[in-house]
């Protein structure tokens, strides 16, 4: 200790204890996630090719349980929010799922194969007199649109020329196996100018990033060849909680319906409750921004 200085008649003052900050000196600690783990939108995709003010016909094809039904609902429910009218068609009709949620869908009289491929193309022959949108739910394994474009191999430019605009929506899961309408279809020359693949997010096992789970279908050569040929990839959001999706499902709601806490007119049953109400309108936010680059080809 440093000697102290007295002054003649004055007190010896010892001066006080200085306690010092433990932390004078240290580095400031990051505290946020690193910049690889901050969510964020993604690279910008490609806007899809301009329909020309053609109305659009939706084919909604793949697997089961690819989430094409989950897709025809939201879209559905979208052209009805936004005051617009479209075709419905379920075409198999042993699923009677779109049918709970919107009256007047059309399915076929049966489940006969060839009645199924005969009442799709004069289904297309309809849409394309009507110039009408329409959104068609192909069920599992595609066999009528398969029949369809074996018997006119043409179809994408005939409905063109008619003043419609055809639309290739193929759904996938993580499975390569998934590829195999839009390789087969591609292979028989039906190549809508708009051709979107659609990766179902839902389908990504707890744990895995989307892009992690979707890497070899990503790289097969199916799809690169579409997307060479301007195909648009686009995301299918997960809804979650899981129980959120089945509820709503369960229950027969449309997205509207969920999202505001109401029930369909006569029903008796409670809505889903706030929280729930949340995450609907969080994954209805997460589907406009996903299907931003191809909004112009919505009905």
């Amino acid at each position: 200790m440093a000697a102290q200085t007295k002054k003649p008649g004055a007190v010896n003052v010892v001066p006080l204890f200085k306690r010092g900050a433990s932390f004078e000196g240290e580095e400031e600690l990051p505290v946020g996630l690193p910049p690889s783990a901050v969510p964020s939108a993604g690279p910008v995709a490609k806007a899809g090719v301009d329909l020309g003010g053609l109305p659009p016909v939706w084919f909604l094809v793949g697997a089961g349980w690819s989430g094409k039904t989950m897709l025809a609902r939201w879209l559905g429910w979208r052209t009805a929010e936004e005051g617009r009218a479209a075709v419905l068609a379920a075409l198999d009709p042993q699923n009677r799922t779109l049918p709970g949620f919107f009256e007047g869908v059309a399915q076929p009289p049966n489940a006969d194969p060839t009645q199924t491929a005969r009442w799709l193309r004069e289904l297309v022959e309809w849409v394309m007199g009507q110039k009408a949108p329409a959104i068609l739910d192909m069920g599992g394994g595609d066999t009528s649109l398969a029949a369809l474009i074996d018997n006119a191999p043409t179809v994408a430019a005939d409905m063109e020329e008619a003043g419609v605009a055809p639309v290739a929506a193929y759904l996938l899961g993580p499975r390569v196996d998934d590829l195999a309408s839009l390789d087969t279809f591609e292979a028989r020359g039906f190549k809508p100018k708009a051709t979107a693949i659609i990766l179902n997010e839902g389908r990504v096992e707890g744990g895995m990033e989307r892009e992690e789970a979707f890497a070899r279908v990503l790289r097969h050569s199916a799809v690169k060849r579409a997307m060479d040929r301007g195909a648009v990839q686009v995301w299918l959001p997960r809804l979650d909680p899981p129980e959120v999706a089945q509820e709503i499902e369960a229950k027969r709601l449309t997205f509207g319906l969920a999202r505001d806490g109401l029930v369909p007119e006569g029903k008796t049953f409670a809505p889903i409750g706030g929280l729930n109400r949340s995450a609907v309108r969080r994954w209805l936010d997460r589907m406009e921004a996903e299907f931003a680059p191809v909004r112009g080809w919505l009905p």
